[in-house]
C-alpha cells in the first residue's frame, strides 16, 4: 500500500514539472520580441489559382476542400542572413472548423500531412504556424513548426486547403530556444 501511494505521490508531482517545461518551451519559441527577418503581406506572394487576393486577403476560392495538387499556391519568397530556426507568425482568420486550414511547406511543396490549422476566431489575429503531421485539428504534431534555414533564399509555400481561411501577412522570426522539429515521409 506504501508503494502505491508512493507512486500516485510521484505521479501527482511530476505532471506539474513536465507541464511546466512545455509551456516554458512554448513561450521560448513563440517570443514575438525577436527582430523580423521578413515581414510580407498576401500582396506579395506569387499566386496560382484558385488561391485569389481580394482586398489584400489571401483566399482559396473554391466551393469545397481542396487538396495539395487542386488548392493553388501562394509563394512568399525571402532571404536570412544566419543559419538557425524560424518559426513563421501569420496574421490569419479562420472563422470556423470547416474554414480554417492551409498546406504549408518551406522550399518544396507541402505533403498531405502538413496542414496548418488556423485558430477559429471572430477576426484577424497573429498566430504562430503550426503542423498537424500525425496529430489532429486541435493538437498538432508541430506547435508550432519551426524551419531549420541556412543563410540564402527560401520559399514558404502556401495551398490552399479549406475555403474561407483568410490570411493578410506572414512574418519570419528567428526561433529562441527551440531545436528544428522534422517530419519524415
Amino acid at each position: 500500500m506504501k508503494n502505491i501511494i508512493l507512486i500516485v505521490l510521484t505521479l501527482a508531482l511530476a505532471i506539474p514539472a513536465v507541464a511546466q517545461d512545455n509551456i516554458t518551451l512554448t513561450n521560448a519559441v513563440a517570443d514575438t520580441n525577436e527582430p523580423a527577418v521578413a515581414e510580407l503581406t498576401a500582396s506579395a506572394a506569387t499566386l496560382t489559382a484558385p488561391l485569389m487576393l481580394t482586398n489584400g486577403i489571401l483566399c482559396l476560392t473554391n466551393d469545397s476542400m481542396a487538396d495539395v495538387t487542386s488548392g493553388g499556391k501562394a509563394v512568399f519568397s525571402f532571404s536570412v542572413t544566419n543559419a538557425g530556426n524560424y518559426v513563421i507568425e501569420a496574421e490569419a482568420h479562420g472563422p470556423d472548423d470547416s474554414s480554417n486550414s492551409y498546406f504549408v511547406n518551406m522550399d518544396a511543396m507541402p505533403a498531405d500531412d502538413m496542414i496548418w490549422d488556423v485558430e477559429v476566431a471572430d477576426g484577424f489575429e497573429k498566430h504562430l504556424m503550426n503542423w498537424r503531421g500525425s496529430g489532429d485539428a486541435t493538437s498538432p504534431e508541430f506547435s508550432p513548426k519551426v524551419f531549420k534555414l541556412e543563410p540564402g533564399k527560401h520559399q514558404l509555400i502556401l495551398v490552399g486547403r479549406e475555403p474561407g481561411t483568410e490570411l493578410k501577412s506572414i512574418t519570419i522570426r528567428p526561433a529562441r530556444n527551440a531545436p528544428a522539429n522534422t517530419q519524415s515521409h
